[in-house]
């Protein structure tokens, strides 16, 4: 056997492990780079979705803002398993709280805070001890 084959085999289980490691997590990272379409997200966020389609972003088919415009593409975050874990769901690309900033991308005059509030309905926060 030569030197280079002998090489080859002792690296062998660490490069088909690096190998795995890259189509496991790469996946992830190049499926949080593309946009998977308002209709997606309307199935779990109904609300938001029927008072955004009312809005002038979402009558504008051609240049208006769809949610992924705000807050990042979707596959990445598209699963209910990641969605529902905060942490996860931002490592995968969400902005769950966009920054008015973003919204200077289209919009020329600065947006107040109050127009930001109002660019989606929201579903009403549940009644706690602490809200009282």
């Amino acid at each position: 056997m030569k030197w280079k084959e002998k090489e080859w085999r002792m690296r062998k289980p660490s490069t088909l492990l690096l190998i795995a490691a890259i189509g496991v997590f790469g996946s992830t990272t190049l499926a949080a780079q593309n946009k998977v379409g308002a209709e997606k997200c309307k199935v779990c966020h109904k609300i938001q979705y029927d008072s955004w389609l009312t809005s002038k972003h979402g009558k504008d088919k051609e240049k208006g803002a769809q949610c992924e415009t705000c807050h990042g593409p979707g596959s990445g975050y598209l699963t209910l398993a990641v969605m529902k874990d905060p942490v996860k769901a931002k490592a995968a690309g969400l902005i769950a709280k966009p920054a008015k900033t973003g919204c200077a991308t289209c919009h020329k005059n600065a947006i107040s805070d109050e127009a930001l509030a109002t660019v989606h309905a929201h579903k009403a926060k549940p009644v706690t001890p602490e809200r009282r």
